[in-house]
């Protein structure tokens, strides 16, 4: 699989892109899809944009056009900004960094900026940077989904030049460019070096011819002394006074140069273990993190396991409740019915049907006699008997009702008797009490509920207070880990201050550190540091370290040196009021003469009456001086640290006892919490235990209604029986008194009409009592109907009771369990959240000491980016002044030599002036040639060398007195030199002037040699640039003939791979431009003969697009490649082939992929899904493939295993 090159981009702004978006990429594959619309080509025109790119490239006209621009539901934004972090590991940029971070910013009023690793840099420089990377106006990196029909499309030159981007010859056209420019650069110069050369060569000519002219003019002579003596005065002041100005600047700024670099050199190094402390830091806060997160996790776990222990134990507790409803709804069906059930069946009067039965017998026995009677004419035997019969009828009918008459009395008797065992006054008490203790349990049952109801919510109002307890707590020992980080970086600095060498100088000499023991007022502080300047950070020392500073910078204070006493000032208080603490009375003594002002402008009011020696400084830091000078220093860095250690350790100080009080205050609360929690289960079981009662005080009230019902019917019933008894005894005494009554009137003597009496008189008595019979047992028969019916209701709803219990005690135990399960829980989420409060902090400390380390970096990178200012201004300072100086050392050694060659030329008639002679010493007075000037001084003139010795001599005598002794120093006026030139050339040789004029023409043979061995050099130049060109030609043409030639095989590969068989080539044209000669693709798909690339169908110029581009991929890999779309005309089967060769190319190559087509995702190493939401904002999601694949081949296997 390919390295990781692109890591990751960040977007905020850009286009649809309007929350800050980072989308990290993988190794090997990345595919991004989702719906046409959302943004996913965004993302590629975010990549060309932070490697520089606009117009066209980007799909946008104007800077603000790829800023949001906002929605309906959303305010467009102000400022776009991508970064993208690029491996850097095997050095493929050339910078120091083993990741870089390039950065590009826009704003609406057209502003852009670009940042290297959050430095700003030009554009200029981030497109040298990535061409040295090979990334500059590579066409190659971001293919989209038209470059591929692109490629096909072109003519064969058009395409040739595609080839050469690819083959990577832009370079070399580059280097060829270059040393064109300079070839025509080193014309330019040669033949400007020509026209000086054609210039020269007539001068040259006419010194010689002068220089064998020996005439002497001596009418010129006493001019020249003249303007000599006059100018050279002048001129040897002026040059040293701008000599010794420009060297003293030159030295100031060559010096402060110096020390810039030394520093900036410190800087690197501590740099360098800088990061070294940034990688472990980086390294120990991944590590928190991870622990961090394993904690939260283990805290959600638990917080999860509670809320569903809570979340089942309310649920059961519900369920307890409607069961506890369904039961106390059956057991209220079953007391309805219980009336019914225990009330008697409907008494059917027995003796009433026997009655009935005996009068239907008589009823019978009388139609049948009467049948016989009227049947036949009987004889008077047969009426007789007849007759006998039917008295004997009615005595039997006397009989019976004598003893039906007997029994009722006797029943009567009996129900007497029942009613005395049978009172239901003693009953009523029964269900009374049994009512009494219903009602007690019902009461006892609300107080629990109502105490239950109340230790719920102060169960909730402990939870409450102790997580807001807590929360309060984790926050301030959050804050309290910070401000210790801080503390302890703030140490650290002071520690690294104390390091230095001069610290560590000092007190190996047993000296101090200047302000140790001090103490100031806090509100002075400011104005003593400003007041003591670098000694603020200096050192107290014996004699002994009074050389301290030969090799070290720093400021010391040498104690036992005697010191001036300076008055204060008259009317402004002293600083030394400022002091609270000086145990050596040393900075009494430095701040005598120092007084304070309110500002500024009061100090300078005052400034007039300051003694001697005496300074004023204002409380803000303002420092006045004689003179009207106000400077203001920034403290030192020892004192700043001094002064943030202490704000620091307040700080901690203050936050430790608020951590400490607060996070009591959290134990507290969760002691409450906990015994909230207990009384809660203790009500709940007192609420269980008065549900219980309830429920048998209950049944036993039903059981004692019942009872008392049961007696009071009984009771009726028996007043019912006694008044139908009564009844009954009173017809069957009436009936026994007609009975009797006819028994003792006179037997009839007509039978037939004794039977047809007999039997209307039994039908009315059985009418009668029929009547009542058939009531009792209709009443009968709906009692039996309403117990049936009755029984099938207790059968259910008992039925109901039974699974109704069975179902709350097995509740009850669940939710004892529960209740048991969440003390165990709410202990290991206490547990957890300790835990995860421990990470936090140890998150926090970690954040805090890389976020010390970083700001300590940054703070250096800006002391650094101040220095490098600082160097760049020194250096571009110093070079004018070195160029300055050195032209006016050109200029003093042109006045000496030509002053030299006055005094040599002149002789006497110069050493001799008197404005001339006070300035060279008497040892060198002697004239360089015999005072005649004629040939009698050729022989004094042999050493030649020694005569321009002595006359240089003399000049630089003479010029260093004029120096030194001009009254004023004004720049020589052009046109006196140029007059003196003109004698000079007028006069010609006088006295050994001969030698003067062939010195001058020597000089400009010289200058003539030189020029002409530069023209030597320039021709050099040119030929060394024109083979250069030549052999970059070649190198073009070769380095295009091989990857051409590679690029043949791996296009005929591709194209075998993707359409499964085939064949195709890459042919230079035969026709046209045979120096550059375009590029030919022939084609044959499977089972086709070879065609025109016009005729291919769409998806066969799409796959050999792909081909070709893949190729070149291939033969020239890229850190990376975007792929937008390229597989958008490609069928499943091609896709799918797609797949495998963009497979094949991600060995060597990242591939970051934009597609619409399943095949193309499915070989993916990682996937980023693009959406956009209501307010037109691009969101995306990320999904590692191959871990979800691990993870679902893990599940797979246990599944498998599990069977």
């Amino acid at each position: 699989m390919s390295r990781l090159r692109l890591r990751e981009v960040r977007l905020s702004g850009f286009k649809t892109f309007a929350d800050k978006t980072t989308i990290a990429f993988t190794p090997g594959i990345t595919a991004i899809v989702g719906p046409n619309g959302s943004g996913k080509s965004n993302i590629v025109d975010a990549l060309r944009w932070g490697f520089g790119e606009a117009g066209r490239g980007i799909r946008s006209k104007r800077v603000d056009e790829v800023i949001f621009a906002g929605s309906e539901k959303r305010r467009p934004l102000g400022l776009a900004e991508v970064t993208l972090s690029i491996a850097n590991d095997d050095g493929l940029f050339d910078l120091p960094f083993t990741e870089i971070e390039i950065s590009r910013r826009a704003d609406r009023g057209g502003g852009q900026e670009y940042l290297l690793n959050r430095e700003k840099i030009r554009l200029r420089d981030l497109n040298e940077l990535l061409d040295g990377a090979g990334l500059a106006e590579n066409g190659l990196l971001f293919i989209g989904q038209g470059a591929v029909d692109q490629a096909l499309s072109l003519r064969a030159e058009e395409r040739r030049a595609l080839v050469e981007e690819f083959a990577g010859t832009a370079r070399h056209e580059r280097r060829r460019a270059r040393a064109e420019a300079e070839m025509k650069e080193a014309l330019e110069n040669r033949a400007r070096v020509e026209e000086i050369l054609s210039t020269l060569r007539p001068q040259e000519r006419r010194l010689a011819t002068l220089a064998r002219q020996e005439a002497g003019r001596e009418e010129l002579l006493n001019e020249a002394v003249e303007r000599i003596a006059a100018l050279g005065s002048q001129r040897a002041g002026w040059l040293a006074q701008r000599r010794r100005t420009i060297g003293e600047q030159l030295s100031t700024m060559s010096t402060e140069l110096s020390e810039v670099r030394t520093r900036l050199r410190a800087s690197d190094a501590e740099a360098q273990a800088r990061r070294v402390r940034l990688a472990t830091a980086r390294t120990e806060l991944e590590a928190a993190r991870r622990d961090l997160e394993l904690a939260r996790e283990a805290r959600e776990s638990a917080a999860r396991a509670h809320a569903r222990i809570e979340s089942e134990a309310t649920a059961v507790a519900r369920d307890a409740e409607r069961l506890e409803q369904e039961i106390v709804a059956a057991e209220r069906d079953i007391q309805s019915v219980e009336a019914l059930r225990a009330a008697p069946a409907p008494a059917v009067d027995a003796e009433a049907a026997a009655a009935l039965e005996l009068i239907d017998a008589d009823l019978a026995t009388a139609r049948r006699e009467a049948a016989i009677l009227a049947g036949a004419a009987a004889g008077d035997g047969d009426a007789g008997r007849s007759i006998l019969r039917a008295v004997r009828s009615r005595e039997s009918e006397r009989a019976d009702a004598e003893a039906r008459l007997a029994r009722a009395e006797a029943e009567i008797a009996a129900i007497g008797r029942d009613r005395v065992t049978d009172e239901p006054a003693g009953v009523r008490v029964a269900s009374e009490a049994a009512t009494r203790a219903w009602q007690e349990a019902k009461v006892r049952l609300d107080r629990a509920m109502t105490a239950l109801t109340a230790a719920e919510t102060e169960e909730v109002s402990a939870r409450a207070l102790a997580a807001e307890r807590e929360s309060a707590a984790r926050a301030v020992e959050a804050e309290l880990s910070s401000d210790r980080g801080r503390l302890s970086a703030l140490e650290s600095r002071r520690a690294t201050l104390q390091d230095r060498a001069l610290a560590k100088a000092a007190q190996a000499l047993g000296g101090r550190s200047l302000l140790s023991g001090v103490e100031i007022r806090e509100e002075g502080r400011t104005a003593v540091l400003a007041a003591l300047g670098v000694l603020a950070r200096g050192f107290l020392v014996d004699r002994r370290g009074a050389t301290l500073l030969d090799d070290d910078e720093g400021a010391i204070l040498v104690d036992g040196i005697a010191e001036q006493q300076i008055p204060g000032h008259p009317t402004l208080p002293r600083l030394t009021a400022e002091l609270v603490g000086d145990p050596d009375g040393v900075l009494a003594r430095l701040l005598q003469g120092v007084s304070v002002a309110p500002s500024v402008s009061a100090a300078l009011d005052a400034l007039g009456d300051l003694p001697l020696g005496g300074m004023i400084v204002t409380r803000a830091g303002a420092v006045i001086r004689h003179g009207g000078a106000v400077t203001r220093e920034v403290a030192s860095a020892d004192a700043l640290v001094e002064q943030e250690l202490k704000v620091a350790g307040t700080s901690v100080e203050q936050k430790e006892r608020k951590a400490h009080a607060l996070r009591a205050d959290a134990v507290t609360a969760a002691a409450r919490q906990a015994s909230s929690s207990a009384n809660v289960a203790e009500v709940r079981s007192e609420e269980s235990a008065a549900r219980a009662a309830l429920r048998v005080a209950e049944a036993s009230r039903a059981a004692a209604a019942r009872t008392l019902d049961a007696t009071l019917r009984r009771a009726q019933e028996r007043e019912t029986r006694e008044e139908r008894l009564a009844q009954s005894i009173a017809q069957l005494r009436d009936r026994l008194a007609e009975l009797i009554a006819q028994t003792g009137t006179d037997a009839a003597t007509d039978a037939s009409a004794e039977w047809h009496a007999r039997i209307t008189e039994l039908t009315a008595r059985r009418a009668a009592i029929a009547s009542a019979v058939d009531t009792d047992r209709q009443a009968l028969r709906a009692w039996e109907l309403e117990r049936a019916r009755g029984d099938a209701l207790v059968s259910s709803a008992s039925e109901r009771v039974k699974r109704a219990a069975e179902e709350r005690g097995a509740l009850e135990g669940r939710r004892a369990a529960l209740e048991a399960e969440l003390v165990g829980h709410a202990g290991q989420m206490s547990a957890a959240i300790s835990r995860c409060t421990e990470h936090e902090s140890r998150v926090q400390e970690r954040t805090v000491a890389q976020s010390a380390i970083e700001t300590e970096a940054a703070e250096d990178d800006e002391r650094k980016r101040d220095l490098r200012q600082r160097e760049a201004h020194l250096d571009e300072t110093v070079r004018p002044l070195e160029r300055d100086a050195q032209g006016m050392e050109f200029e003093w050694e042109r006045f000496i030599e030509e002053l030299a060659g006055d005094l040599a030329a002149f002789s006497r008639r110069l050493t001799e002036d008197p404005r001339i002679a006070p300035g060279i010493p008497a040892v060198l007075a002697t004239p360089a040639v015999s005072p005649d000037g004629g040939e009698d001084g050729a022989a004094a003139a042999d050493d030649t060398s020694s005569r321009e010795a002595l006359a240089r001599s003399q000049a630089l005598a003479l010029a260093a007195h004029w120096g030194t002794s001009a009254a004023t120093v004004t720049a020589p006026d052009a046109e006196e030199l140029r007059a003196l030139e003109r004698l000079r050339r007028k006069i010609g040789p006088l006295e050994a002037g001969g030698a003067s004029i062939a010195l001058e023409h020597q000089e400009l043979r010289a200058r003539l040699s030189s020029l002409e061995t530069q023209t030597a050099d320039l021709d050099g130049a040119i030929a060394k640039a024109s083979t250069l060109m030549s052999e970059l030609d070649v190198l073009v043409e070769t380095t295009f003939a091989e990857q051409f030639t590679a690029l043949q095989g791996t296009f005929a590969s591709n194209f075998q791979l993707l359409f499964g068989g085939g064949d195709a080539q890459l042919r230079l044209a035969e026709d046209g431009d045979t120096r550059r000669p375009g590029v030919e693709i022939d084609a044959r798909p499977p089972l086709k003969r070879r065609q025109q690339l016009s005729l291919l169908s769409g998806g066969e110029r799409a796959l050999t697009g792909v081909a070709l581009l893949l190729g070149m991929l291939a033969v020239r890999p890229l850190p990376f490649v975007v792929l937008d779309e390229v597989d958008a005309a490609l069928d499943e089967a091609n896709v799918t082939r797609f797949g495998d060769a963009i497979r094949e190319l991600s060995e060597r190559t990242q591939v970051i992929v934009i597609t619409h087509n399943r095949g193309t995702v499915e070989v993916a190493d990682s996937l980023w899904g693009v959406t956009v939401g209501e307010d037109a904002a691009s969101r995306v999601f990320g999904l590692r493939l191959d871990e979800a694949k691990k993870i679902a081949d893990a599940a797979r296997a246990e599944r498998e295993a599990a069977r």
